[in-house]
Order: C-alpha cells, then structure tokens, then sequence
C-alpha cells in the first residue's frame, strides 16, 4: 500500500517490506537515507509491557538481509548523498558486523557516538548508540555544518521512553525503539536542506518523517508492519496539520 499524505513537503508512506519497494524507486534519486534498522539482537524492550519481537531482528534474518538493504541503499542515493544508519552499541557485535558489511559498498565517512541516556545495569551501563554516515565518495558529500564544531559525539537528546496515555512503560501508542525527533533533526541539518529527498526504509512510528517535516524535506518512509504504520501515518499526519505547510 502506497499513501502520499501531504503535498508540500511531499510526504510517500508505504506499507510493506523495503527490500521490495524500495525497487520501485528510482536511481539517484534519494538525498538521505536516515533510518534505525533492526540490529539483529532479538529486542525487546525494558520500557513497555509489550514482548512483541520486531521483524527482521533475529540475527540469522538480519544478517541475510544487510547485503540486498545496503546494495539498495547505494542504488537510490545520488552520488553526494549521505546515509546516516543507527547500528545499536554495547556488548554485541552488531555493531561491527554492520560496519564492515556496509563498506562493501559505502566509504564510512564517520561513527557518530549518540549518548542517550545512563541505562539499566548493575555493572556497564549502557549509555550510546552508534550511527554510520555513509557515502559513495570519500570527499565529495552533502556536508552542510559550517560551524565548524559538528562533533561525532551527539550529546543533550536523550531517548524517547515509549509512552501509553502519557503514561511510562504502557503500550500501543509508540514504537518500543522510538528514536527522539531532535535527533533526526539534527542529523537532517547536516546532510540535508530544504527539497531534498529522504528515505527512511524502517519507519517505525514515524519520527524521520516528523523531522522532515519541521525542516522542509520530502520524505519517503516504508513500514512493514501494520500497527507501526498506521502509528506513523497519524503521527505525521497531526504534525502536519500543525499549519507549518499548505496541503
């Protein structure tokens, strides 16, 4: 299923497996790919009452898929575009896995150290994610920080706690691994500008294209499963209708 939900930006969602749909979408033809795929570490959350599994995070189905994501990945970004991946953290090697089936066909052109929060432990707790930024050049990529203090350590978002009728550790209302809009934000404001094309082949609930939308990106966000989906879709719809844009 393929809704566009809003015209300027232009907002695509699309229920179903990326791997498939993102065939359909042309060469060259997306800016950013900024996504939190699933880490091959059979999650579950600490935060919420649901046990529920995500797809594709069991390691064996995982690592079958990073070789088809990746080649896709490359197919449909412009030779300058940028993909900044979430790649998990701590004591799995996922992490590492990822990398180096990734510059296969990418140049790492950075690991990002996201410090989000003093999590649960009683030895190392852990604290980070990682995320990759990808390109197919090793110099020339949309770049677009003039700062000249953009540091590979993110600090001062912390991380969304799935909530349920406003209500910690509840339910049905957010993703169990919920990214923080500020984060996307912030990683759009590098790679990207207003126009651009961004991809995010593991929507969840939805946050990318949120931040696409305060910062004047297109967005094309695909979600395999139902109940995330229809998530997403309301949550980009209400930021939508906030009058930031004419649709």
């Amino acid at each position: 299923m393929t809704e566009v939900v809003n015209e300027r930006p232009r907002i695509e969602l699309h229920l179903g497996d990326c791997l498939e749909i993102m065939k359909g979408v042309p060469d060259k033809s997306i800016d950013l790919i900024l996504t939190d795929p699933p880490y091959g570490i059979d999650f579950c959350s600490p935060w919420t009452n649901r046990k529920e599994q995500l797809q594709n995070d069991d390691f064996k189905d995982w690592i079958k898929m990073l070789p088809d994501m990746f080649s896709e990945f490359k197919r449909i970004l412009t030779n300058t575009g940028c993909c900044c991946c979430a790649s998990g953290g701590g004591k799995t090697p996922v992490t590492a896995i990822f990398t180096m089936e990734a510059i296969k066909y990418f140049y790492l052109i950075q690991t990002l150290v996201w410090k989000k929060f003093i999590g649960l432990g009683w030895k190392y707790r852990p604290a980070y994610e990682n995320i990759l930024v990808l390109s197919k050049d090793k110099d020339n990529y949309n770049f677009y920080d003039t700062s000249q203090k953009c540091s590979n350590v993110i600090m001062g978002i912390n991380q969304d706690i799935p909530q349920y009728n406003g209500k910690k550790r509840g339910g049905e209302d957010d993703h169990p691994t919920q990214k923080p809009v500020a984060l996307m934000k912030k990683l759009l404001s590098i790679h990207s500008q207003p126009g651009y094309m961004v991809c995010d082949p593991f929507m969840g609930s939805g946050t990318t294209g949120i931040a696409c939308i305060e910062m004047d990106c297109d967005f094309i966000g695909i979600e395999i499963e139902e109940k995330y989906y229809a998530i997403a879709k309301k949550r980009i719809l209400r930021e939508a209708a906030q009058g930031r844009f004419d649709f």
